[in-house]
């Protein structure tokens, strides 16, 4: 198994224990993180070296990815492992499954969260259809897409709604603190080293001044961040005197009034837990321009893209300032009891496509077979 990413190694690790609460004995080894770890895959590198972002960001380490790549590949090749399985990163997993199979690999190759050719790089879909025997994407939309290009894709649902639905998810684990406080608000810097440089002045700021408006904003630190940004981030959030929980931010979204927080899983999270959120991301303006120019959609947080139009407010690149961000927020806290009441029907009706529980499980009964 193979993860860079804190959501792919979240997937992969989940994974790996449902594999062995089916029945699975064999050796479940390969590159992950923190969560990884603790679920019992055999880590041979560490996949929290990998947490990049940007296209500028990643230039300086591509002599270190490609040495990286290499000896995976000739461990792969060595070891002969019945299945792969890779979650997430497309510009490092799709060159490692093309050279594992140009080497002569002969098992089967599963992709988690395989990537968005629905909306930027559409050619990527040839590598898909011709390396991966089957594609695990997380979303309806994204299943019906890769088989309408002859990709080979399984869905049955988002494996978030699995995880946050039910008793699979208590608030049991929330601390009190958090659920008697009815005036918190989460603050969702991201899991990346440059995301987080890039957002943190700006949320700190929003922070300051819903703090005076009689607010609790509490920042949350992403579980599997690389220890060293933990350790940054922590430092510069105690310097500036602001409240952090280093727990789930899970723990945040299923208590908080809102959530202002970095493009990504946590979009679905917010809207699975029923917590309005304010999106926001700033990127360099080489990679903004990049993604501008080859991006094919009209919306960049899932839960919009999921429901066809803005229903979480984005505010990205210039748009991502403390004032826009302050400014759509106090709309909703501020906000008449009606406007709610018509938002969370039409969040509701947005978590109906999401689909079935069960997918993790349905996920290692096909790797068994395969195997």
């Amino acid at each position: 198994m193979s993860a860079s990413e804190v959501s792919g190694d979240h997937y992969i690790a989940a994974l790996a224990r449902t594999l062995k609460e089916e029945g699975y004995t064999g050796d479940i080894w390969g590159m992950g993180g923190t969560g990884a770890k603790k679920s019992g895959i055999r880590i041979e590198w560490d996949g929290e070296v990998l947490q990049l972002m940007g296209f500028t960001e990643v230039l300086h380490a591509i002599p270190f990815i490609l040495k990286l790549r290499s000896d995976m590949v000739n461990r792969i090749i060595e070891l002969n492992p019945d299945v792969v399985v890779v979650a997430d990163s497309p510009d490092y997993h799709l060159r490692l499954i093309s050279k594992l199979r140009k080497r002569g690999y002969k098992g089967k190759i599963f992709y988690i969260s395989p990537p968005t050719v629905w909306a930027w790089r559409s050619g990527r879909v040839k590598d898909l259809r011709k390396y991966v025997d089957a594609c695990l994407p997380l979303y309806e939309f994204e299943h019906d897409y890769l088989l309408s290009k002859g990709c080979s894709s399984y869905w049955s649902g988002a494996p978030l709604l699995e995880e946050l639905s039910g008793s699979n998810y208590s608030k049991e684990d929330i601390p009190a603190k958090f659920i008697e406080d009815d005036k918190l608000i989460a603050i969702l810097p991201g899991s990346r080293s440059s995301e987080i440089d890039n957002l943190m002045p700006i949320m700190g700021n929003v922070a300051d001044k819903l703090k005076a408006r009689g607010w609790h904003p509490v920042f949350s630190i992403a579980p599997g961040l690389n220890p060293r940004v933990r350790d940054g981030m922590i430092a510069r959030l105690k310097n500036e005197k602001r409240d952090y929980y280093e727990g789930s931010g899970r723990h945040l979204m299923a208590t908080a009034k809102c959530t202002i927080g970095a493009s990504g899983t946590t979009t679905v999270e917010s809207l699975i837990l029923n917590c309005y959120m304010i999106v926001t991301y700033k990127v360099n303006a080489f990679s903004a321009f990049i993604v501008s120019m080859i991006a094919k959609t009209k919306y960049f947080a899932m839960t919009n893209i999921l429901a066809g139009y803005e229903l979480f407010p984005e505010l990205l690149q210039k748009e991502a300032t403390a004032e826009n961000i302050l400014e759509h927020a106090l709309e909703w806290l501020d906000g008449e009891e009606d406007m709610k009441k018509i938002i969370f029907s039409n969040m509701h009706e947005t978590r109906m496509k999401l689909g079935n529980t069960g997918v993790y499980k349905s996920w290692a009964n096909r790797i068994l077979k395969a195997i």
